[in-house]
């Protein structure tokens, strides 16, 4: 998501922008401003990698599961014009999604493969990647652009079958829309996402939801593979990844919701799935996590809930 205005003055979606102290006891390094996306390494586990949204430099940050900084890389051939979330392949790869379009009028769409780096040296030294696969794409189903032709937004990217998932965040309604990607072919000029499946968000709202209940912002595969986690302001939806040879859609088999309270996450906007349940943060670098995502309830699990560790 977009800077709204000097983090200072003014009110971001659930308060004043700038950062808060965490209610957990657990943030993240201030040098990663406005976290909007977290994946665990799959070399080098309990290593996270996360980056900022638009407006916050094309950084890369490796941190470790208490939000201390480890290492920090500049992407030195791309520009982070709206940077939304990151996946991993089994290959070694992180996948970095430019995929933030809130006014629905981008014509630059693209996910970004950058070889995982090895975290090493000081913290305070800065290293450099480099992009090695650029996949510029748009959606099928978007003839015309900005707001008043749909919403075509997206801010969960999700590795997934050997290949790339987009959710949209939907302004108009409380749905998501799946897309896959066709082919991971950099040759392309562009390429057409497949729309796979729609899911609808507003039966699960509270009765009275607040406005931007249901918008998704991140989403994440579970180590063993058997379930996945899509997260929203209000809430995280688990489901079970069908086999990735058959005719069912990854957002067939809803096993679970963990409501969240905005009052106390705040504007949550990343998630990672990790050995230990959900990880996840806000855009003011608080920390927070699930230890059981299948049977979990509420965040905060109650009203007088200790801080995280």
């Amino acid at each position: 998501m977009r800077a709204l205005l000097c983090p200072c003055l003014a009110l971001g979606l659930f308060g004043a922008a700038c950062a808060k102290p965490s209610p957990t006891g657990v943030a993240i390094d201030r040098k990663v401003r406005e976290p909007s996306g977290l994946v665990e390494s799959a070399a080098h586990p309990g290593v996270y990698w996360t980056h900022g949204d638009s407006g916050n430099g094309n950084w890369l940050f490796a941190i470790d599961a208490d939000g201390q900084l480890l290492a920090r890389y500049r992407v030195s051939n791309a520009e982070n014009i709206d940077w939304e979330d990151i996946s991993r392949d089994e290959s070694g790869n992180l996948w970095l999604g430019d995929i933030g379009n809130n006014s629905s009028e981008r014509r630059d769409l693209a996910v970004l493969r950058i070889p995982e780096p090895a975290p090493a040296g000081e913290p305070g030294e800065v290293g450099k990647v480099l992009v090695d696969r650029e996949l510029s794409f748009r959606y099928p189903d978007q003839q015309s652009y900005g707001r008043t032709h749909g919403d075509f937004d997206a801010e969960s990217l999700l590795w997934w079958a050997d290949t790339l998932w987009v959710l949209s965040k939907d302004r108009l309604d409380h749905a998501t829309r799946l897309y896959r990607f066709p082919s991971l072919d950099a040759s392309e000029d562009e390429l057409v996402l497949e729309l796979v499946d729609d899911f609808d968000l507003g039966p699960y709202l509270d009765e009275e939801p607040s406005e931007f209940a249901g918008r998704t912002t991140a989403a994440d595969l579970a180590p063993d593979g058997a379930h996945w986690a899509l997260l929203s302001y209000d809430a995280v939806y688990v489901f079970a990844t069908p086999a990735p040879d058959s005719a069912a859609s990854l957002l067939d088999e809803l096993v679970n919701r963990v409501a969240l309270d905005p009052s106390y996450v705040g504007q949550i906007e990343a998630l990672a799935w990790d050995a230990r349940g959900l990880l996840m943060c806000n855009e003011d670098r608080a920390v927070f996590r699930v230890e059981d995502p299948l049977t979990a309830t509420r965040v905060p699990a109650s009203s007088d809930a200790a801080p995280a560790q």
